[in-house]
């Protein structure tokens, strides 16, 4: 996945959770490992600790953001 596709996904996947969650959680999706610029990047993560309600929610983000994502990333 390119630079500029990996900050399309991130940006994507924090702006599904907010809707989600009416902006409730405090937790964000962030690079993996933690800090990481885009090239660098081996997946996403959460920002910090989270109860299993918002795991449960950023999962389902997760799922839904990459099946809508996976078919328009350019390889990379």
């Amino acid at each position: 996945m390119s630079k500029a596709d990996k900050k399309r996904y991130l940006k994507a996947l924090n702006r599904r959770l907010k809707k989600e969650s009416a902006g409730k959680f405090d937790a964000l999706f962030v690079f993996d490992p933690p800090g990481s610029k885009p090239k660098d990047a081996t997946g996403v993560t959460i920002s910090g600790p989270a109860s299993d309600e918002v795991l449960a929610v950023m999962n389902a983000v997760q799922a839904r953001v990459f099946a809508k994502f996976e078919g328009t990333a350019m390889p990379g």
